[in-house]
């Protein structure tokens, strides 16, 4: 009686420690190495998520905006605002900004971007008001029950997809 509850633990303690920091948790809004004000470039200039964000509707992964699709503006625009200069130090140096991902999954969990971007899944179904964050925040949990609720039509809007293991796990 023992060793099998040992073994319940032991495997239970396993799975835990795997899991930990492999997903990152709701409400999670790191501090980012340049603050980047969504509300002005989305509400107040009206940009689309696919000018920064331009391979989400082609490619699994949403890619972070390269440098030279912020710099081709704030070559001459805000260039004294410290957040600019900021940005602009990067490009000089010729580095990327170090941005801190906020939406992760697990690694065993695959999401193409592409196929719900493309189904007509729209980016605030989950990621949430970006357009209205002064700094973002993860909106929803992004765990496998909230994404089969999508999945089996419970979302609004309904959206319906295939919910078997399969789907997100290979």
């Amino acid at each position: 009686m023992v060793v099998p509850g040992f073994f319940a633990i032991a495997a239970a303690a396993a799975m835990l420690s795997a899991y930990s920091g492999a997903s990152s948790s709701q409400m999670s809004s790191p501090v980012q190495p340049v603050r980047f004000p969504h509300p002005l470039h989305v509400q107040m200039l009206k940009m689309n998520c696919l000018y920064c964000h331009f391979s989400a509707f082609k490619s699994p992964d949403p890619g972070m905006p390269a440098m030279g699709t912020c710099m081709g503006c704030h070559n001459l625009v805000a260039t004294n605002k410290p957040e600019v200069q900021k940005l602009a130090s990067y490009w000089n140096k010729k580095q990327p900004v170090p941005w801190i991902r906020i939406h992760k999954l697990p690694e065993y969990v695959h999401f193409p971007h592409m196929r719900h971007v493309n189904a007509g899944v729209s980016c605030q179904t989950c990621h949430g008001d970006i357009q209205n964050m002064s700094q973002v925040a993860q909106a929803n949990s992004l765990n496998m029950g909230w994404c089969v609720s999508c999945h089996i039509g419970r979302s609004n809007p309904p959206f319906k997809a295939r919910y078997d293991c399969s789907t997100c796990h290979f």
